[in-house]
């Protein structure tokens, strides 16, 4: 991929705002993310990353600030301080998986920063092939 490719958090932002299914949002953030990510140059990582995404005043803000936590954290990136918004966390834990086992997964192994945002996926939706620096197996 070239080096000129634009990624911008906001864009996931204007995705919640334009109303796209829950499926295709679920699908953006943890797998289109972090491989666009993954292709960008670390300068460019981290620019992407001090950029912060509109707030949706959504439970997706939790989500994108998890990924984008998740994300820094395996890429050894300082960590943005607008993940640390308090309109970011969720007062309620959102477990994205409706089958039991799946949600169990997400309880069980979800990554750090999507436990401390409160917005838990199974962690095998965080594509090790190709978004994610290292392999990540619970």
């Amino acid at each position: 991929m070239s080096t000129d490719f634009c990624l911008s958090l906001k864009d996931y932002a204007d995705a919640v705002l334009s109303g796209w299914p829950a499926s295709d949002l679920e699908r953006a953030v943890l797998h289109d993310l972090p491989r666009r990510f993954h292709d960008l140059p670390p300068d460019a990582q981290a620019a992407v990353l001090a950029a912060a995404p509109p707030l949706t005043r959504t439970r997706w803000d939790a989500l994108i600030a998890a990924t984008a936590e998740h994300i820094a954290r395996l890429h050894g990136h300082d960590l943005p301080a607008w993940i640390d918004e308090p309109e970011r966390f969720l007062d309620r834990t959102w477990i994205l998986p409706d089958a039991p086992f799946m949600r169990w997964n997400a309880i069980v192994y979800a990554p750090a920063a999507f436990i401390r945002h409160g917005a838990l996926p199974d962690p095998r939706d965080l594509d090790t092939r190709g978004g994610e620096r290292y392999a990540w197996t619970p």
